[in-house]
Protein backbone atom coordinates (compact mmCIF):
# COMPACT_ATOMS: atom_id res chain seq x y z
CA UNK A 1 0.00 0.00 0.00
CA UNK A 2 0.92 3.65 -1.12
CA UNK A 3 0.76 7.12 0.48
CA UNK A 4 -0.95 7.83 -2.44
CA UNK A 5 -3.38 4.86 -2.39
CA UNK A 6 -3.73 5.86 1.59
CA UNK A 7 -4.51 9.18 0.32
CA UNK A 8 -6.91 8.67 -2.74
CA UNK A 9 -8.66 6.40 -0.29
CA UNK A 10 -9.19 8.82 2.86
CA UNK A 11 -9.67 12.25 1.24
CA UNK A 12 -13.09 12.56 1.09
CA UNK A 13 -13.33 11.00 4.88
CA UNK A 14 -10.67 13.73 6.03
CA UNK A 15 -12.53 16.60 4.36
CA UNK A 16 -16.03 15.27 6.17
CA UNK A 17 -14.57 15.38 8.93
CA UNK A 18 -12.84 18.48 9.05
CA UNK A 19 -15.05 20.18 6.73
CA UNK A 20 -17.52 19.17 10.11
CA UNK A 21 -15.26 20.49 13.01
CA UNK A 22 -13.28 23.78 11.41
CA UNK A 23 -12.69 22.98 8.09
CA UNK A 24 -10.44 25.47 6.52
CA UNK A 25 -7.11 23.51 6.68
CA UNK A 26 -8.83 20.18 5.90
CA UNK A 27 -10.26 21.74 2.28
CA UNK A 28 -7.08 23.62 1.65
CA UNK A 29 -5.27 19.70 2.11
CA UNK A 30 -7.98 18.38 -0.57
CA UNK A 31 -7.90 21.08 -2.74
CA UNK A 32 -3.79 20.10 -3.17
CA UNK A 33 -4.60 16.59 -3.49
CA UNK A 34 -7.37 17.43 -6.18
CA UNK A 35 -4.60 18.70 -8.16
CA UNK A 36 -1.97 15.95 -7.58
CA UNK A 37 -4.94 13.82 -8.91
CA UNK A 38 -5.91 12.21 -5.90
CA UNK A 39 -9.37 13.78 -5.56
CA UNK A 40 -11.92 15.31 -7.54
CA UNK A 41 -12.10 19.06 -7.87
CA UNK A 42 -15.49 18.96 -7.60
CA UNK A 43 -16.26 16.19 -5.01
CA UNK A 44 -14.13 17.66 -2.65
CA UNK A 45 -15.79 21.33 -3.16
CA UNK A 46 -19.16 19.66 -3.10
CA UNK A 47 -18.68 17.47 0.23
CA UNK A 48 -17.01 20.67 1.72
CA UNK A 49 -19.52 22.83 1.33
CA UNK A 50 -22.33 19.76 1.94
CA UNK A 51 -20.74 19.08 5.52
CA UNK A 52 -20.45 22.44 6.16
CA UNK A 53 -24.24 23.68 5.51
CA UNK A 54 -24.75 20.55 7.81
CA UNK A 55 -23.14 21.59 10.25
CA UNK A 56 -24.27 25.13 10.71
CA UNK A 57 -28.05 24.23 10.32
CA UNK A 58 -27.14 21.53 13.57
CA UNK A 59 -25.86 25.03 15.19
CA UNK A 60 -28.43 26.96 14.06
CA UNK A 61 -30.68 24.81 15.70
CA UNK A 62 -28.93 24.45 19.03
CA UNK A 63 -29.55 27.92 19.24
CA UNK A 64 -32.72 28.27 18.40
CA UNK A 65 -33.50 25.53 20.89
CA UNK A 66 -31.22 25.85 23.62
CA UNK A 67 -29.75 29.09 23.11
CA UNK A 68 -30.23 30.89 26.22
CA UNK A 69 -28.80 28.20 28.27
CA UNK A 70 -25.56 28.49 26.23
CA UNK A 71 -25.36 32.10 26.67
CA UNK A 72 -25.58 31.58 30.72
CA UNK A 73 -22.77 28.61 30.21
CA UNK A 74 -20.27 29.88 27.88
CA UNK A 75 -19.53 33.34 28.20
CA UNK A 76 -16.80 32.93 24.24
CA UNK A 77 -20.56 32.72 23.16
CA UNK A 78 -21.67 35.38 24.79
CA UNK A 79 -19.00 38.03 24.09
CA UNK A 80 -19.54 36.47 20.02
CA UNK A 81 -23.63 37.24 20.40
CA UNK A 82 -22.71 40.87 21.90
CA UNK A 83 -20.29 41.65 18.71
CA UNK A 84 -23.52 40.19 16.34
CA UNK A 85 -26.85 41.30 16.99
CA UNK A 86 -26.17 44.82 16.95
CA UNK A 87 -24.73 44.39 13.39
CA UNK A 88 -27.37 41.50 12.73
CA UNK A 89 -30.58 44.01 11.76
CA UNK A 90 -28.90 46.10 9.67
CA UNK A 91 -27.12 43.14 8.00
CA UNK A 92 -29.00 39.63 8.55
CA UNK A 93 -28.20 38.40 5.12
CA UNK A 94 -24.62 39.47 4.59
CA UNK A 95 -23.15 38.21 7.98
CA UNK A 96 -25.59 34.76 7.35
CA UNK A 97 -23.85 34.38 4.10
CA UNK A 98 -20.50 35.15 5.31
CA UNK A 99 -20.55 34.28 9.04
CA UNK A 100 -18.12 31.27 8.05
CA UNK A 101 -15.28 33.65 6.93
CA UNK A 102 -15.56 36.07 10.39
CA UNK A 103 -12.19 34.82 12.39
CA UNK A 104 -13.44 32.77 15.33
CA UNK A 105 -16.72 33.17 14.48
CA UNK A 106 -17.25 29.77 12.67
CA UNK A 107 -18.98 28.25 15.21
CA UNK A 108 -20.47 30.69 17.40
CA UNK A 109 -21.74 32.53 14.68
CA UNK A 110 -24.89 29.53 13.72
CA UNK A 111 -25.40 29.96 17.33
CA UNK A 112 -25.70 33.12 17.77
CA UNK A 113 -27.81 33.39 14.45
CA UNK A 114 -30.12 30.53 16.03
CA UNK A 115 -30.59 32.63 18.86
CA UNK A 116 -31.81 35.98 17.42
CA UNK A 117 -33.99 34.06 15.67
CA UNK A 118 -33.21 34.59 12.10
CA UNK A 119 -36.09 33.14 9.96
CA UNK A 120 -35.23 29.56 9.38
CA UNK A 121 -35.96 29.84 5.16
CA UNK A 122 -33.75 32.79 5.45
CA UNK A 123 -31.22 31.18 6.79
CA UNK A 124 -30.71 28.04 4.75
CA UNK A 125 -30.56 30.21 1.55
CA UNK A 126 -27.43 32.70 2.53
CA UNK A 127 -26.05 29.85 4.88
CA UNK A 128 -25.99 27.23 1.51
CA UNK A 129 -24.81 29.98 -0.75
CA UNK A 130 -22.39 31.22 1.78
CA UNK A 131 -20.76 27.18 2.06
CA UNK A 132 -20.78 27.01 -1.57
CA UNK A 133 -18.82 30.21 -2.10
CA UNK A 134 -16.52 28.96 0.97
CA UNK A 135 -16.32 25.15 -0.47
CA UNK A 136 -15.11 26.64 -3.61
CA UNK A 137 -12.80 28.79 -2.19
CA UNK A 138 -10.69 27.00 0.00
CA UNK A 139 -10.06 24.30 -2.52
CA UNK A 140 -9.51 26.40 -5.08
CA UNK A 141 -6.77 27.72 -2.57
CA UNK A 142 -5.84 24.22 -1.99
CA UNK A 143 -5.45 23.21 -5.77
CA UNK A 144 -4.04 26.79 -6.62
CA UNK A 145 -0.48 25.82 -3.59
CA UNK A 146 -0.86 22.61 -5.51
CA UNK A 147 -0.23 24.18 -8.99
CA UNK A 148 2.29 26.43 -7.28
CA UNK A 149 4.72 23.89 -5.89
CA UNK A 150 4.06 21.54 -9.05
CA UNK A 151 5.93 24.43 -10.55
CA UNK A 152 8.56 25.40 -7.86
CA UNK A 153 9.23 21.54 -7.49
CA UNK A 154 8.70 20.28 -10.71
CA UNK A 155 12.30 18.48 -10.99
CA UNK A 156 11.54 17.03 -7.56
CA UNK A 157 8.24 15.27 -8.53
CA UNK A 158 10.11 11.52 -8.82
CA UNK A 159 10.33 12.02 -4.99
CA UNK A 160 6.96 12.72 -3.70
CA UNK A 161 6.53 9.15 -1.74
CA UNK A 162 10.34 9.93 0.02
CA UNK A 163 9.25 13.75 0.70
CA UNK A 164 5.81 12.36 2.32
CA UNK A 165 7.64 9.29 4.29
CA UNK A 166 9.90 12.41 5.49
CA UNK A 167 7.37 14.25 6.96
CA UNK A 168 5.80 11.59 8.59
CA UNK A 169 8.93 10.91 10.30
CA UNK A 170 9.64 14.24 11.21
CA UNK A 171 5.91 14.77 12.76
CA UNK A 172 6.68 11.18 15.03
CA UNK A 173 9.95 12.63 16.24
CA UNK A 174 8.09 15.66 17.22
CA UNK A 175 5.23 13.85 18.74
CA UNK A 176 7.61 12.09 20.49
CA UNK A 177 10.09 14.34 21.89
CA UNK A 178 6.81 16.93 23.03
CA UNK A 179 5.32 13.65 24.83
CA UNK A 180 8.57 13.00 26.23
CA UNK A 181 9.07 16.51 27.66
CA UNK A 182 5.27 16.69 29.24
CA UNK A 183 5.78 13.45 30.86
CA UNK A 184 8.97 15.08 32.48
CA UNK A 185 6.99 18.09 33.54
CA UNK A 186 3.82 15.65 35.45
Amino acid sequence: MTIASLLQQHVYAAVLVGSLVEGETAVVLAGFASHRGYASWWAVAALAAGANLLSDQAYYALGRWRGAWLLARLPALQRAADRLVPRLHAHRRKLTFGIRFMYGLRIAGPLVLGIARVPWPEFVVFNALGAVVWAATFTTLGWLFGQTVALWLGPLAHAEEAAALAILAAGGVWLLVYALRHRHRR
